[in-house]
Formats: C-alpha cells, structure tokens, sequence
C-alpha cells in the first residue's frame, strides 16, 4: 500500500469517540427502569424448586431410611437398589468439581497467558491420543474423524495462537477487577455451596423417584424394573434448570462488578463495595427471571 492510499484510508476512518457522542468528555448512560423482567419464569422457577424439594422430603427421605436400615441390618430386599455408592460419587465428584475450580482461578490470577496455551495445547494432545487410540483399537472410522479433528485444532491454534497475548490482557484486566472486589469470591462460593446443597436434595428425590417406580413395578408383578422416562426426563430438566441458574446468578454478579469497576472505579474498589451489593440484588431480583429464561433454554437442550 503506497503513501497516498494510507492517507486517503486514513481520512475516510471516523473516530469512534465522535460518532455518537460529538462532546469529548464522558458521559453515563441513560438510567433504565428497574423492573422486573421475564417474572414468569421466576415463579416457573421456583415452583419447581418447591416440587422437587417436597418430592425429597415425601418420597426421597424415607427411601433414603429404608436403605440405611437394611444396610444396618445387613439385610439385601429383593428388588431394591442400594444407593450408597452413588451417594458417595456424588460428594466425591461435587467436591473434587469445587477442589478443582479453586485451583484453576489460582493458576489465573498467577499466570493467564500460560494457561491459555496450555489449554490449546491440551486439546492438541487430547485429540491426538484418541486417534492413536482409535487406530491401536482397530477402529478406523473413529481414526479418521480423530485425525481431522486434530488438523481442525492444529488450524485453530495456529490461527489464534498470536492473539494469545491480547486474550491474557483482558483475562488479567478482568482478574484485576475481581481481586479488588474480593467479596465476589464469597458471594461465589456462597451460591455454589447451597448449589451444592440442591444437589444433594435433588438426588434424594431422584432415589425416591425410583424406589417409588421399582415398588409399583414389583406390586404389579413386573420384573423389569426400569423408572419412568417421564419423571426422570422432568427431574434431570430440574437438575440442569437450576444448575444454570445459579451459574448465570454468579456470572451476572460477577460481570455487574467488572462493569462498575470500569466504569466507576471508586465504587468498586474493595472487598464489600456497593457495587458487589448492588450487583447482586440486581440479578437476584429485576435480572433473576431473565437469568430463568435464558436458563431454562439452554437446560431443555441439555436434556
């Protein structure tokens, strides 16, 4: 590109900070009506949170004292489950999930830039690894899908591979506004903590769900014992309804601090700031039944 072309380009850019605002000083935004928005969700919301919660105590708790007691006394009833171990999986898993993104926001205040590589070169190997898996299994099909899979990746790092630096600024700009509001780590770990506590109330009306299904199914003679697809399709909608809830809640809260500190970084610039206060009934009440919506759709396709 000649001099005279450069010039010509840049007399025809328009500044961005001209074109809808012709003042240079800065100015706030229009002040939005607070209201409630998509209110029937909420209430959807929390009507099958009152469900399943009753389910729990109705059905799962004395399914849960029947398999405890024959437990205790080493007693096995015909045609009933024994739900100890998947109990234990779910604490175990819902532990290590919580050990494992403490670990991960560590490595991310401490070093953004090598934990994006390391990402991308994870997925490289990952892929690699299947269809190395794919051909020693004798699976070819597999093989061949693994090693496109693996050019596609190889593609997309190589693409974005340069980007990497500009993508660790804004992930250490975000950081930054979150550790100078470290209420949001509490607000964080207080709604994944009582998350965690509707799982456990979720599996224990799951166990009810399908000891009531095998009990019905026994009575009736039926020695295929399998739960109804109706009820586990409606409690597994349940599960990732609400799951997605409180992880667009926390994503919300935390993306209203990172705006205000950007913003207005006197209100946000310590741990218990208004602005984490501010943020938080914010997506609890006028943003809650939005947060439902969106929720709600993203569970029906995970289901």
């Amino acid at each position: 590109m000649g001099l005279n072309e450069e010039e010509t380009l840049t007399t025809t850019l328009i500044d961005p900070e001209s074109l809808d605002n012709p003042n240079p000083t800065y100015q706030k935004g229009e002040l939005q009506e607070s209201k409630c928005r998509d209110a029937w969700a909420a209430i959807l919301f929390y009507a099958q949170l009152i469900a399943v919660c009753c389910v729990c105590g109705i059905l799962g708790v004395p399914a849960v004292r029947r398999n405890v007691d024959a437990g205790n006394d080493a007693v096995v009833v015909e045609g009933r489950t024994d739900y100890t171990g998947l109990i234990y999986v779910t604490l175990i898993a819902a532990a290590s999930s919580f050990t494992l993104s403490t670990i991960s926001l560590t490595l991310m205040t401490t070093c953004p830039k090598f934990l994006i590589q390391l990402s991308l070169l994870f997925s490289l190997l990952l892929s690699l690894l299947i269809t190395a898996t794919s051909f020693y299994y004798q699976q070819f099909i597999a093989g061949a899908f693994g090693i496109l899979f693996f050019l596609m990746s190889c593609c997309y790092a190589c693409c974005v591979w340069r980007r990497i630096p500009f993508a660790a600024a804004n992930l250490n700009t975000g950081l930054t506004a979150v550790k100078r509001n470290g209420g949001v780590f509490v607000t964080s770990v207080w709604i994944t903590v009582v998350s965690f506590g509707y799982l456990v109330v979720w599996m224990v009306a799951m166990v009810g769900v399908y000891d009531a299904t095998a009990a019905t199914a026994g009575v009736e003679g039926n020695t295929n014992v399998q739960p109804s697809w109706g009820y586990l399709f409606l409690l597994l909608l349940a599960l990732f309804w609400t799951q997605q809830v409180f992880q667009n809640t926390i994503h919300v809260i935390v993306a209203g601090v990172v705006s205000t500190w950007w913003f207005a970084p006197d209100e946000a610039s310590s741990c218990c700031s208004v602005a984490i206060k501010d943020s938080f009934i914010r997506a609890t009440t006028c943003s809650f039944g939005s947060i439902c919506f969106g929720s709600l759709l993203v569970a029906i396709i995970q289901t």
